[in-house]
């Protein structure tokens, strides 16, 4: 069972009683949910009232927290620290990664993306075999291009009016891409991982670079649920609210069909694999099927 996202989009005042997260509103408690049921907590309101003693035991309990800004865009994000003994064994490890394996590993990541923009295609309608075809010329570390080839002909199609950037559906991306950076920044942080050391992405001014490597076979996903959903226009409540259930979209993975949560904890399982055996192979990604009876609607 996926945990949960929750979303503060209303004044109110937070709390963490009894390991459960109280929710409270003029005085008086509206919701009480327990810590071991919560993925990401969103705080968009800026008249939301939380103690630093209340955001140390959520970070304890291994749950990310995102602030939004005055464009109500996420722009801040509090992660757990993972477990000293946990950090050590796999830091190690990380920065030993050869630059052949990180090719290795960056081709099947661009592949496996790729074939998710293909498939989003198809099940909206649209012929996605020019876009999935390209995943077949994706050389180690994808040293033509191939990942921003795919894209330009994928967006094309994808989102004819207006585009990736400048379009209806711009607002429901960016907003869905960065709920599903949280957990994914959740999910490596807590598991001991130097988050900053990436696989190919390598800005110095990133603090999120393995996270951005690990995110992109996911962003299909989001737009599937944009798209399919019309979640276009105004950022509305009831849309953020949808967006922030991706973590409950159902996926297919070599274990099996899990939600994307499960899916992003797969992936960093055997991204360690990977790592230790030096084995490329090893990295298991989600594939995009129909959206499923999971998500939330």
């Amino acid at each position: 069972m996926p945990k949960r996202t929750i979303c503060i989009q209303n004044p109110a005042s937070l709390a963490v009683k009894s390991g459960s997260l109280s929710i409270s509103q003029d005085g008086k408690q509206k919701g009480l949910i327990p810590l071991e049921d919560i993925w990401v907590v969103i705080v968009e309101s800026h008249q939301v009232r939380i103690t630093a003693a209340a955001l140390s035991r959520l970070v304890d309990a291994g749950i990310g927290v995102m602030f939004c800004g005055d464009d109500h865009m996420p722009n801040g994000l509090l992660l757990p620290i993972g477990a000293h003994s946990r950090h050590a064994a796999i830091v190690d490890d990380q920065l030993a990664i050869s630059k052949p394996l990180k090719k290795r590993l960056w081709q099947r990541i661009v592949r496996a993306k790729i074939g998710n923009q293909g498939k989003v295609l198809d099940l909206l309608g649209v012929d996605g075999s020019v876009v999935r075809n390209i995943a077949k010329d994706v050389l180690s570390g994808d040293t033509s291009n191939r990942e921003s080839v795919a894209a330009s002909a994928y967006f094309k199609r994808l989102l004819p009016r207006g585009g990736r950037r400048a379009g209806p559906y711009s607002p429901a991306l960016d907003y869905g891409y960065t709920v599903l950076r949280a957990g994914i920044g959740r999910t490596a942080v807590s598991g001991g991982w130097l988050v900053s050391r990436g696989i190919h992405h390598a800005n110095n001014l990133n603090a999120f670079n393995l996270v951005d490597d690990l995110i992109e076979p996911f962003r299909p996903v989001v737009d599937l649920l944009v798209v399919q959903k019309r979640l276009g226009g105004k950022l509305t409540p009831e849309v953020k609210r949808k967006l922030a259930s991706v973590f409950e979209i159902v996926v297919s993975t070599p274990m099996g069909l899990v939600s994307v949560q499960a899916a992003i904890e797969e992936e960093l399982h055997s991204l360690k694999a990977a790592v230790k055996q030096r084995d490329a192979a090893l990295l298991e990604l989600p594939s995009v099927i129909p959206l499923g009876r999971t998500f939330i609607e």
